[in-house]
């Protein structure tokens, strides 16, 4: 069965950009990294990462709460909250992410597929 929108008789669209032609997922290689953080800066995630990457895995089972965050530059503890025992997962090639801790200086992990 073929869906076609109804767009009318006379269309003409233009579109441009680019498009990423790496597939998603492990085509490359993976790279497991140990993150110590703590609750005055904030810490890329990982400190380098693996060359095209394609996918990033935050795993938090640190038994304290973090917090990430796209801007570095964010005072005080502003962001996403990935709780302990629980992992948030990103498809965003080298785009960089950024964590803090609620307290102390706990280690996560990441996960990086390329």
């Amino acid at each position: 069965m073929t869906c076609r929108p109804s767009l009318g008789s006379n269309v003409n669209a233009t579109v441009s950009g680019t498009v990423d032609s790496r597939p998603a997922g492990l085509s490359i290689g993976g790279k497991i990294t140990q993150v110590a953080l703590n609750s005055a800066t904030w810490t890329q995630l990982p400190p380098t990462h693996l060359a095209n990457r394609n996918s990033l895995s935050i795993q938090n089972v640190s038994g304290t709460e973090i917090k990430i965050n796209y801007d570095n530059t964010e005072v005080g503890y502003v962001g996403v909250t990935v709780a302990s025992g629980s992992e948030r997962h990103y498809l965003v090639g080298d785009i960089p992410i950024y964590a803090k801790a609620s307290s102390g200086t706990p280690t996560i992990q990441t996960e990086e597929l390329a």
